[in-house]
């Protein structure tokens, strides 16, 4: 019998997504950028009108010529919060879901550098939010799912997951936290909520195919 998809799906918005200015930008190295309060007026007017809201937003690059977000869950735990993410890239850059056994829950910066190592670059970014997370080393994990988000979509990010860019081109996300209620901090959507609210939009089987 095979698995369910419990990581992606990908979206048909009736609307584009406006690209933020900052992924116009070119930067030397991963970044992760809490943006808010910045909002995209379709998007919340879409949301709206399925019952929910945006209760925060976030850009993050991946780097060319190999670059990764490193290996990490949104939180200290593995849980299923749901995010919408829209990416402007190389249609070979992807978002790749593992599974570990020694994923360490991370809660400062320094930690994360001594954890991650080599994996980080020395002027890599971090805000104060990516600090606190389930981090796992690449030699410790299980490959189980890959997909680009070029097209609209919807990430299980409570799994852990990273990003890779194998071009020489440049990769931004936007990210778009879909909520209940319109209080930023408040409870984050499971991904098999999120599918409920969005079954609509929903591209295809579990696969988008």
């Amino acid at each position: 019998m095979e698995q369910e998809n419990i990581y992606h799906r990908y979206l048909n918005l009736p609307f584009e997504i406006s690209k933020h200015p900052l992924c116009e930008t070119v930067p030397d190295s991963m970044q992760h950028i809490d943006i808010w309060p910045y909002k995209d007026e379709a998007m919340d007017k879409w949301l709206a009108s399925i019952g929910l809201h945006c209760n925060h937003t976030e850009v993050f690059y991946t780097p060319p010529n190999g670059g990764e977000l490193p290996i990490h869950a949104d939180d200290l735990t593995i849980d299923n919060r749901a995010k919408i993410n829209i990416t402007w890239g190389p249609k070979e850059g992807t978002v790749r879901w593992w599974e570990s056994a020694n994923a360490k829950q991370i809660t400062d910066l320094e930690s994360a550098k001594e954890m991650l190592g080599e994996e980080l670059q020395p002027d890599d970014d971090f805000s104060e939010r990516q600090h606190t997370n389930l981090l796992a080393k690449k030699e410790d994990c299980t490959l189980v799912y890959e997909c680009g988000t070029n097209t609209p979509s919807l990430l299980n990010v409570g799994q852990l997951h990273s990003t890779y860019n194998p071009t020489n081109e440049p990769r931004w996300t936007l990210c778009f936290v879909p909520g209940d209620h319109n209080v930023r901090g408040g409870r984050y959507l499971t991904f098999k909520e999120a599918c409920e609210y969005m079954k609509e939009y929903i591209i295809g089987d579990d696969d988008g195919n």
